[in-house]
């Protein structure tokens, strides 16, 4: 971390952690969607010829897993849990007919659920392609070039942060903060923060994600703080 920054500012110093990295990894040839826009759970639906595989997270931690065949857009396990896909060029939709739901629901920990829409995650938010992405931001910063690891920083944002789970979206927020800041640019980085507000004034976390909530949301207050300094 460069000296100048103070140790409750956050500069991402490691590739985005994505909840169930290793399904994502173990299917590298299949085509995977994700949850988006979900700050609180997570999940992946992979495709790989007729054959799929589903798996989420909610948000206290309970999941769902699922796996089988699709024929004519329809998965049934024979067992009396069927699943209705509907496909679109960049995502697919699950649906559950109500008949059905409590036979899925076996397959699902206390209110989990599987039945929602997966999209497709742009190369630039995939793994390898966010570690490199953060080796650029980093190397920008460190070099004390803070307007364009601010650029580098909001490019990412701007095509990935709707994939990311709540603590990594906000450590994503305080890196481009403190760049602006550092750059002197403090209206941009009070406006970075401002989705914030709502998280820092009404959220309560849980044990899953306490400490990386406590910490982000600390260095959101000490930026925002700094930033509304004149």
């Amino acid at each position: 971390m460069p000296e100048t920054v103070n140790p409750q500012e956050s500069v991402f110093m490691k590739p985005l952690i994505f909840l169930l990295p290793a399904v994502l990894s173990l299917h590298a040839a299949a085509q995977n969607y994700v949850i988006a826009d979900d700050r609180l759970s997570s999940g992946v639906l992979t495709l790989e010829g007729s054959s799929f595989s589903v798996s989420t997270v909610n948000p206290n931690g309970n999941v769902c897993d699922y796996e089988g065949i699709v024929r004519n857009r329809i998965a049934s396990d024979g067992e009396g849990c069927v699943v209705h896909f509907s496909f679109k060029r960049d995502s697919v939709r699950l649906d559950i007919p109500e008949s059905a739901r409590e036979a899925c629901q076996s397959y699902c920990g206390h209110n989990a659920f599987f039945d929602r829409v997966y999209y497709k995650m742009p190369t630039a938010c995939a793994p390898k392609y966010a570690e490199a992405a953060e080796r650029r931001f980093q190397a920008a910063y460190r070099d004390k070039r803070f307007r364009e690891a601010a650029n580098l920083k909001r490019q990412y944002l701007n095509q990935c942060g709707r994939f990311l789970y709540l603590t990594d979206w906000m450590r994503v927020l305080n890196d481009l903060a403190v760049s602006f800041k550092n750059a002197g640019d403090k209206a941009p980085c009070r406006k970075t923060l401002a989705p914030l507000s709502e998280w820092l004034r009404d959220y309560r976390p849980n044990y899953i994600n306490e400490t990386d909530y406590k910490r982000e949301a600390s260095a959101a207050r000490f930026n925002l703080k700094q930033c509304e300094a004149e």
